[in-house]
């Protein structure tokens, strides 16, 4: 299985050792256990897109049963340490076996087994993004939804336990229009690019394409000060071969898009401290069985 070296201070997750279709990276420090949270608040409406609040924890998902067709936001937080990851899917097979793939390609013992799974789970789901959420840091998300049967499926980055699912019925004629993006991310063949260069807002909607033919997610990661692009490449080029990595950059957890199908769009609302962040994708590859981020798809961004 791949193998994720501890760091000083903490050790990872089988999660994040191998994190599959719909992961998100999650915190590579503290493992600490989640807390429930009261029923979410009503949908508002105010000439934008409808928003309905969601409150993702360990083992639970409370949002809406129902919401319009069209444009529609989901404002996602949580209460659990280590963070959470909600991405949206719409399935082509039952979700108990969708859950059970999903468990499967988590707890897979080597990247062989991996791959062969991602291979079986990207099949399976049209992922339309969502959010990876940190305690004290949500995530408005926006999607173009068309009525029909869709899953939020919650993650838990610190442990390698059967994800749960929340069904949501969209129907009906909704109204508004999606928030306007300040920037936007983009996957390619060839790794990130951004609007900005180098550079994203810390506060505001972020576009997401996934022009990259590869199912792929974009969750940004905080980096010490100082973190240039050489320590960033020789600690993925480290996890990617199994050694110790010579440092740590990263200092904690993931917040941003859960993953796209390819040719999908999605629009992400985050507002995170000014700094260096490395933006990523760990989905777990279907050729190599590694996280993306392994084998290049990062990028050392600054958030201003």
């Amino acid at each position: 299985m791949t193998s994720l070296p501890s760091s000083p201070d903490t050790g990872p997750s089988r999660r994040r050792m191998l994190l599959g279709a719909g992961v998100t990276a999650g915190a590579l420090l503290g493992v600490l256990p989640g807390v429930s949270r009261a029923a979410a608040a009503p949908a508002t409406r105010s000439g934008k897109a409808p928003v309905h609040d969601v409150v993702v924890a360990a083992g639970s998902v409370t949002a809406p049963a129902k919401v319009p067709a069209g444009p529609v936001s989901f404002r996602v937080s949580t209460p659990t340490q280590g963070g959470m990851g909600l991405p949206l899917v719409k399935l082509k097979v039952p979700i108990d076996k969708y859950l059970d793939d999903l468990t499967a390609m988590t707890n897979a013992a080597t990247p062989a087994e991996a791959a062969a799974a991602a291979t079986v789970v990207e099949s399976e789901s049209v992922n339309l993004g969502g959010a990876a959420v940190q305690p004290g840091t949500d995530a408005v998300f926006t999607q173009i939804l068309w009525p029909g049967t869709y899953y939020l499926i919650a993650y838990d980055f610190d442990s390698s336990d059967r994800p749960v699912a929340h069904r949501l019925t969209v129907e009906g004629v909704g109204s508004g229009e999606p928030p306007r993006p300040v920037d936007v991310i983009r996957h390619t063949r060839a790794g990130f690019w951004v609007s900005g260069g180098g550079r994203l807002h810390a506060a505001g909607t972020h576009l997401i394409v996934n022009d990259s033919g590869l199912l792929n997610e974009a969750v940004l990661l905080p980096v010490r000060p100082g973190t240039t692009a050489a320590e960033v490449d020789a600690f993925f080029a480290a996890l990617r071969d199994g050694t110790n990595p010579p440092s740590y950059p990263i200092t904690g957890g993931a917040a941003g898009s859960p993953p796209l199908s390819p040719g999908r769009s999605a629009r992400v609302g985050l507002t995170l401290p000014p700094g260096g962040y490395v933006l990523s994708s760990w989905i777990t590859s279907s050729t190599t069985g590694r996280p993306r981020a392994f084998d290049g798809f990062y990028k050392l961004v600054t958030l201003a």
